[in-house]
């Protein structure tokens, strides 16, 4: 009954366990939050982490039958590795999101500022997310090198508020 290829099963059933414990306990908060409005964040959200780790740990080694010390070392430890790597690695890819979150946006001024640089069509169509900004007239997410462009731009031209066929527009950069 304890043949190698029965344990090996057993040890794939327990990385399947850290791997959905993950995803679940991320679907059961989603739920919650939109069917309920409970929203969880933070430490609250590792806690309900690890109690859907938990029940589904218990679930797996009762499914398994083993009751051996060793055994359950080893699928705790496989099931947990899988878990946090999964986690290190979304809070890590969040995090790196979050600090390359960069914005553009364009405000339409009702006055004409004492000080402005005048921008062509020509130059205008250079920095394509400066052009949709003005003409949405909200924030336009962009990347990086597009925003670092964007802002040497307008510092050589020697202002942040800019003039296009008599419209003025004040520009403003925004990070995460």
């Amino acid at each position: 009954m304890n043949n190698p290829i029965n344990k090996r099963w057993k040890y794939l059933l327990f990385l399947s366990i850290g791997i959905l414990s993950f995803y679940i306990s991320g679907f059961l908060l989603g739920i919650l939050s939109e069917t309920y409005g409970i929203g969880i964040h933070g430490l609250e959200a590792v806690s309900f982490m690890l109690f859907t780790y938990i029940i589904l740990l218990a679930a797996g080694l009762i499914v398994s039958k083993e009751r051996s010390f060793g055994f359950i070392l080893k699928a705790f430890a496989i099931s947990f590795a899988a878990m946090f790597l999964i986690s290190v690695a979304f809070f890590a890819w969040g995090a790196y999101e979050h600090a390359n979150a960069k914005w553009i946006s364009a405000q339409r001024l009702q006055t004409a500022p004492d000080k402005f640089v005048i921008i062509t069509e020509e130059e205008l169509n250079q920095y394509p997310a400066l052009k949709e900004a003005i003409k949405s007239q909200s924030g336009v997410k962009v990347k990086a090198d597009e925003w670092n462009r964007t802002i040497d731009f307008l510092d050589r031209k020697g202002s942040r508020v800019i003039r296009i066929d008599d419209v003025y527009y004040e520009i403003g950069f925004a990070t995460a």
